[in-house]
């Protein structure tokens, strides 16, 4: 987790020094968390939706008039949840209007415990693909929603194993709708 905290930081820097235009700013809003799991074997499957907040600072690394590079960091909390989101979102603005298209990698990292008698039911790291849109209401306010599909399986080796002994496959996912207000400096 340190070391992709770092790159990131180190493209950010890199990217400064190179004279593109850097913006900061902050951003919150609501989030609707996705949980969908699934067992081979038995054909079934469940899933259920868990609501909550973010908040978070962000840099936009302004590449050309209508392409910008956007990371940010995100504390979120859903149901009693604790998570911390890392995206890494390309912008493309739409000349004169306002608006613009988000898309790229995203990092979630659980920040609770998430074992029961001492086994890891789920990975604290997840992988996703986040994508949206957003609207520049002035220079400094914009209002954007952001939806993200997770690529990797939650659910811990161990438990996939177990699973597998009784050749099973199981998979867990979070998906989630953050919709939110931003202020940048």
């Amino acid at each position: 987790m340190i070391k992709k905290l770092l790159l990131i930081v180190a493209i950010s820097t890199g990217m400064a020094s190179y004279g593109q235009e850097v913006d900061f700013g902050v951003q919150a809003g609501y989030t609707n968390v996705e949980g969908k799991s699934s067992n081979s074997s038995e054909n079934i499957s469940s899933s259920g939706n868990s609501s909550g907040f973010y908040i978070g600072a962000l840099a936009d690394f302004t590449l050309s008039e209508n392409f910008h590079l956007q990371p940010s960091v995100n504390y979120g909390s859903a149901d009693e949840l604790n998570f911390l989101v890392i995206p890494v979102l390309a912008q493309y603005h739409i000349d004169n209007s306002g608006f613009y298209f988000h898309a790229g990698p995203q990092a979630t990292f659980i920040l609770d415990d998430v074992s029961i008698a001492g086994v890891d039911i789920l990975n604290t790291f997840g992988l996703d693909l986040a994508f949206g849109a957003g609207y520049e209401i002035n220079s400094n306010f914009f209002v954007e929603a952001k939806y993200s599909l997770e690529l990797t399986n939650r659910f811990s080796k161990d438990i996939r194993d177990a699973a597998g002994a009784q050749n099973t496959d199981i998979k867990s996912q979070f998906n989630a709708l953050s919709i939110g207000l931003g202020y940048k400096f």
